[in-house]
């Protein structure tokens, strides 16, 4: 497998993942969508041991989203990157931070039913 690497906006906080993602899916649940200011976000998982941060700008900042989660993000840009579940041997990382996000389409939808309304009309009208 060929290593997985990102970043965020500013490219200071940049990562490397060594082993296969997994779960690349949608998900429209409402923290997602008020962490991101976006109706979907788009995630794939990888084991927590195998993502190096290596960017210039550091570690991630962590913000508490809820009592069992983390959301990690660049303290430099504010660039949504990470989600981390307590005591979850994975973490959560936004495909849109992916240097190559067509590597992982998403095959599922979390919470398709919190997503705005206009929204799954338009994603059937793609072209």
């Amino acid at each position: 497998m060929a290593a997985v690497t990102g970043g965020c906006l500013c490219g200071r906080l940049r990562y490397t993942v060594t082993a296969e993602p997994s779960n690349p899916h949608y998900c429209s649940c409402g923290q997602c969508q008020r962490w991101s200011g976006a109706p979907v976000v788009a995630w794939i998982d990888a084991p927590l041991d195998a993502v190096r941060v290596d960017g210039p700008g550091g570690e991630p900042a962590w913000h508490r989203s809820s009592e069992r989660a983390q959301r990690g993000f660049c303290p430099s840009c504010g660039g949504t990157v990470f989600y981390r579940s307590d005591g979850s041997a994975l973490l959560g990382i936004t495909t849109a931070s992916l240097d190559e996000p067509d590597r992982f389409p998403p095959v599922k939808w979390s919470y398709p039913g919190a997503a705005p309304s206009w929204l799954p009309p338009l994603l059937g009208n793609r072209k």
